[in-house]
């Protein structure tokens, strides 16, 4: 299964391709993570990034329930709100107008490795989170690490 790590700093062009840099395409096995993408709208409003297949399985992990409830009333959002992207042969996807709107996303643009899945922030609140998370970083390894090994 794809590990995306790292960041990777790029441009939409005004055809609204996003390059995805070979950092991140070469995590994707296709026979397991599938050869396309899913973009959603994530919760910050940043865009996030999936291999197909691995979308797919998070999505049909979800229980259905008979009877409505918020849980299938959210995720009827998130769905509609979704967009499958093929990517071309230089790598690159399009992304849907839309998309970039809800995310309030312009050109320059860091692509962030978190694990499943692939950030889309812009580069001046990718930037500014960084500088504002910098201080406190050293007390959040300590702090997950002493999680991982009371797990142990």
């Amino acid at each position: 299964m794809a590990f995306f790590l790292g960041e990777f700093e790029t441009t939409i062009d005004a055809k609204h391709r996003l390059a995805i840099g070979s950092i991140f395409r070469d995590q994707v096995v296709p026979e397991v993570d599938g050869e396309s993408w899913v973009l959603v709208v994530g919760p910050d409003k940043h865009l996030r990034l999936y291999p197909n297949l691995v979308y797919q399985k998070m999505v049909a992990s979800r229980k259905p329930s008979v009877f409505p409830t918020p849980e299938e009333r959210t995720l009827s959002l998130m769905l509609a709100m979704a967009r499958p992207l093929k990517s071309d042969s230089q790598g690159r996807v399009v992304l849907p107008e839309k998309s970039l709107e809800r995310a309030e996303i312009s050109e320059k643009v860091t692509l962030v490795g978190m694990n499943e899945r692939i950030e889309i922030w812009p580069t001046e609140a990718w930037e500014r989170y960084v500088k504002e998370s910098l201080p406190s970083y050293g007390q959040m390894l300590y702090e997950a690490g002493a999680k991982l090994h009371a797990g142990e």
